[in-house]
């Protein structure tokens, strides 16, 4: 009888393994690892998983169902000082793809010195590629009072594209700090800087 245990156990064990190999070279025979293709027959509604659309016999509907989201994001609360040329506050690196992009930094004058306010434009963009997926830009007033500083925070949001052609890329978001009349020169920080880029199989636009 233990014998018998046994044998079963093995042979429970060796079909286990025999499927997750099978499983396995199921799953790497789909060549499109972003998007799983299926093939809708058209009288009678059965549905099955194919390589690629062609695949597909007549009277057989291609269907893309769609695939995995993929999520980079970048956060830090850390101060980085402006200065009237752009610096860096955040960045992911991006893989061929079109993302749905979103940054958000927080702005500090803390030059309590300063008699005037400072101008901070922002902008998010694909290093490389050229162009900005974003833009904006405020007016941060000096400190009111003592050691309260003057705080704003700013949102960019975009859809950023990176072209097969590419490969990858960097998605940048830049800051500035650029004195007015009387204004602070330096003293005026980013902090609370995030930025994330969310991948999406197909993108429907409206103007």
């Amino acid at each position: 009888m233990l014998r018998r245990k046994r044998r079963a156990v093995a042979l429970v064990t060796s079909m286990a393994a025999l499927v997750a190999v099978v499983a396995g070279i199921a799953w790497a025979a789909i060549p499109d690892g972003n998007v799983v293709n299926a093939c809708f027959a058209t009288p009678g509604g059965t549905l099955r998983a194919v390589d690629v659309p062609t695949d597909c016999a007549t009277g057989e509907a291609a269907v893309a169902l769609g695939g995995p989201t993929r999520g980079y994001s970048f956060s830090n609360p850390n101060n980085v000082e402006l200065s009237a040329t752009s610096v860096g506050v955040g960045s992911v690196d991006l893989v061929t793809g079109t993302y749905l992009v979103h940054g958000k930094v927080n702005i500090s004058n803390l030059n309590f010195t300063a008699l005037g306010a400072t101008f901070v434009p922002c902008s998010m963009r694909l290093v490389g590629i050229g162009g900005n997926v974003d833009q904006t830009w405020m007016i941060v007033p000096s400190p009111r009072t003592g050691l309260n500083a003057s705080n704003a925070s700013i949102s960019l949001q975009g859809v950023a594209i990176v072209p097969a052609a590419y490969g990858k890329a960097t998605l940048e978001m830049v800051c500035a700090s650029i004195p007015r009349p009387t204004g602070p020169p330096t003293g005026v920080i980013a902090r609370y800087r995030q930025l994330q880029a969310i991948q999406v199989d197909s993108l429907q636009t409206t103007s």
